[in-house]
């Protein structure tokens, strides 16, 4: 793969954790309105999060895009590195960086996420019923 190829890879990852950290914010502001019992920026902050997660939904779809036109040596070196397959080059190392704390951020957002939601909805909530 070329190092600009490895680019436009982390450059996704990026605007990822861009997004991810929008959600982030917006969810923990989120569980301190519900904290405070204030039900009027709890609906508010809601309705706000749902753009950042909709783009997060279209970067998804362009990172997978840009994987499918990869040739299928490519792909594969791409996913061997998400698994833990050391990187052969600056560029390899930048992109597996950037997939990684796009990857913890990810993990953070789950998780309150998961409380939030177990807090508004119960028993009803999605994380409950998995």
């Amino acid at each position: 793969m070329t190092g600009s190829e490895w680019m436009d890879l982390t450059v996704l990852e990026r605007k990822k954790y861009n997004y991810l950290g929008e959600v982030l914010d917006l969810t923990q502001q989120l569980a301190e309105s519900l904290e405070r019992s204030d039900q009027v920026s709890a609906r508010m902050i809601l309705a706000m999060r749902q753009d950042p997660i909709l783009h997060l939904g279209e970067i998804d779809q362009a990172c997978q895009a840009r994987r499918r036109d990869l040739t299928q040596e490519d792909r594969e070196r791409a996913e061997a590195l998400l698994k833990g397959a050391q990187p052969r080059s600056n560029e390899e190392r930048t992109f597996l960086e950037q997939a990684g704390r796009t990857r913890r951020l990810l993990e953070r957002v789950v998780e309150l996420d998961r409380r939030v939601s177990l807090q508004m909805a119960g028993d009803n909530s999605f994380y409950k019923k998995k």
